[in-house]
């Protein structure tokens, strides 16, 4: 009976998911899509390859080959529309919605399960600075939802002990390793820790089983770059497409190091610090409603008094990194994740460890919560000092942290709490779970609401279209309304930094091997040399800000000698703008678009 139960919870929770993503799907339809940055490239590559260049060789790309061959097959069976892309990125969606509450289902009850997987959904999934209908890269997403595969299989060899489940795990993290191999990582942690649990309770190293897990992923990734590595040189791989972070420009390191935080050390973990005081804020502030229904009984008392100590150590440290350091005010329970999960995991490690030895046994949900809070950990390693819940990389690394961070909210804080009293610590959890739910629907309300006022512009071709900010989509519309009326089909049309979003629009080939030329890429040189070869028919630059990577505006602060080159050898024919952008310059905050044209075709 009492499974059935739980069974009618399962579905209640997970119609209840489904209505909220079909709530935002509508709400954001179209509106999903940032056209510029990293958007062009995940458009405009597969179409590259569906027509014959080679990845790596012919076009640049910086991680593993899965995402693009795998998007030019959906082009060369669908057709090259943006919708393909898009339909992909809506099911990978549901899937990774379904995954997170699987996991969390594993750890806690259907509905605290299901206020893990909202957060995720509203934070990650379609949310209105980034989400996984269009997102940044494509790698990390498929990157995402094969380790998020891989944890799920993992738990699941935990539970039953089947090598058919560590095999199936290591064959996800194999396909994550060969999407972007920063997420794989967190699956590979994982799948050890699966393996090393499994022998701890065994008291004996299931060498096996370690093997079933190793090999997939192993031959999954050699297999791969294999083939990548018969039409492109390894050398090419690692020295031109810097697929394992090597022979970087020191642009690329300035961004990664701004990424992580580590590039503002000391301040940036001052900053990770005041996430702490967050999480006591949090964890005081949900002591307490859990404590009001029985506030004038002597336990509901002292848990209420012990909540408002919380709320004000927490929010008193988070004041005084304020006030002492200037960290930013956008801190949340994530943010201290950094200095919290490390310990959590030495702590669970050691008590798993204790267990085993003892003869107690180690437990289900205590060896799934520990493999899960060391994916968890991997996650976040490529931001380790700067953890949010915003900006384009986040939905793919915190969607298991969020996780852990609702297990520690809802399960441990009630026990933590309420030690002797199991109706406080039903009614801290309640509380906790009420807030959280509250917290999903009203960020689903913003998001849609920031979706439907800042995304209002159309820009449509036959290729497919989307609705996007005024300032970015107007001038955007008109150049590629331009480059249709004055180039043909056959003609190469150069975007110059990152807008190849125009020439996938266009119906236009992209002449140069990058899609994006990021600072310290491309050297003037070898640009001009190219444009010398092979002289495109238009070169379209834009004017869009990338102190991410140090230097902030192509031709004013890097390729200056291109840009100098283009302008003494082309002919200024367009400018395209916004109301916001007239008269503003190249290093200007404004988005515009400049277009050039040989001299010798206009005479």
């Amino acid at each position: 009976m009492g499974d059935s139960r739980q069974r009618a919870r399962d579905v209640r929770v997970l119609i209840g998911l489904g209505i909220l993503f079909a709530f935002l799907l509508a709400a954001s339809w179209e509106r999903w899509t940032l056209p510029i940055i990293d958007h062009g490239r995940e458009m405009n590559l597969p179409a590259r390859i569906a027509a014959g260049d080679a990845l790596y060789l012919d076009v640049q790309f910086l991680y593993g080959p899965f995402a693009p061959w795998f998007n030019a097959a959906l082009y060369r069976v669908f057709g090259v529309r943006l919708g393909v892309l898009h339909a992909a990125g809506a099911v990978c969606a549901v899937l990774i919605i379904l995954l997170i509450y699987r996991i969390a289902r594993c750890l806690m009850g259907p509905y605290e399960a299901g206020a893990a997987a909202g957060l995720v959904l509203v934070l990650c999934a379609l949310r209105s600075t980034a989400n996984y209908i269009s997102p940044y890269a494509y790698a990390s997403l498929y990157g995402l939802l094969f380790a998020l595969g891989s944890l799920a299989s993992a738990v699941r060899y935990w539970d039953t002990g089947r090598i058919a489940w560590i095999a199936l795990a290591g064959a996800a993290a194999g396909l994550s390793l060969i999407s972007k191999w920063e997420l794989a990582l967190a699956a590979l942690t994982a799948g050890a820790a699966a393996v090393a649990l499994r022998g701890l309770e065994d008291k004996a190293f299931r060498w096996r089983d370690a093997i079933g897990f190793a090999f997939p992923a192993a031959a999954i990734t050699v297999v791969a770059f294999g083939f990548a590595a018969s039409r492109a040189s390894w050398k090419t791989l690692v020295e031109e497409n810097h697929i394992l972070f090597s022979s970087m420009p020191p642009q690329l390191v300035y961004f990664n190091q701004q990424i992580s935080g580590i590039g503002e050390w000391p301040h940036s973990f001052w900053y990770t610090l005041s996430g702490v005081g967050m999480l006591f804020v949090w964890a005081g502030i949900l002591t307490m409603l859990g404590a009001l229904p029985r506030a004038k009984s002597g336990e509901g008392g002292r848990l209420l008094r012990l909540g408002l100590r919380m709320a004000v150590a927490g929010g008193g440290a988070w004041v005084i990194l304020r006030w002492t350091f200037g960290v930013p005010a956008d801190a949340t329970i994530l943010t201290g994740m950094p200095v919290v999960l490390p310990l959590f995991v030495v702590l669970l490690a050691v008590q798993v460890y204790q267990s085993a030895r003892s003869g107690e046994g180690i437990g289900f949900q205590r060896g799934a919560l520990l493999m899960t809070a060391l994916f968890a950990q991997a996650s976040i390693l490529r931001v380790i000092l700067k953890v949010k819940t915003t900006g384009p990389y986040t939905p793919f690394f915190i969607p298991v942290l969020l996780v852990v961070c609702v297990w520690l909210l809802v399960v441990l804080l009630p026990a933590a709490a309420a030690v002797s009293n199991p109706e406080l610590r039903r009614n801290v959890r309640r509380a906790a779970t009420i807030v959280l739910a509250v917290f999903v629907a009203g960020s689903a309300i913003s998001s849609s609401v920031r979706f439907r006022r800042h995304n209002t512009f159309e820009v449509r071709t036959d290729r497919g279209g989307f609705l996007t900010d005024p300032q970015i989509g107007e001038p955007l519309a008109a150049a590629i309304a331009y480059v249709r009326s004055n180039t043909s089909e056959t003609d190469a049309v150069l975007s110059l930094p990152q807008a190849t979003t125009i020439n996938f629009l266009a119906g236009r080939r992209h002449p140069f091997r990058e899609e994006i030329v990021h600072p310290g890429f491309l050297t003037d040189e070898e640009g001009i040399r190219r444009l010398e070869a092979d002289p495109p028919e238009l070169i379209l630059v834009v004017n869009l800000l990338t102190p991410e990577f140090r230097d902030r505006a192509f031709g004013a602060d890097y390729n200056v000698k291109l840009m100098r080159w283009i302008d003494q050898r082309y002919r200024r024919t367009a400018r395209f703008d916004s109301e916001a952008s007239r008269g503003a310059q190249l290093g200007d905050a404004p988005f515009f678009i400049l277009v050039y044209e040989p001299v010798a075709k206009q005479r």
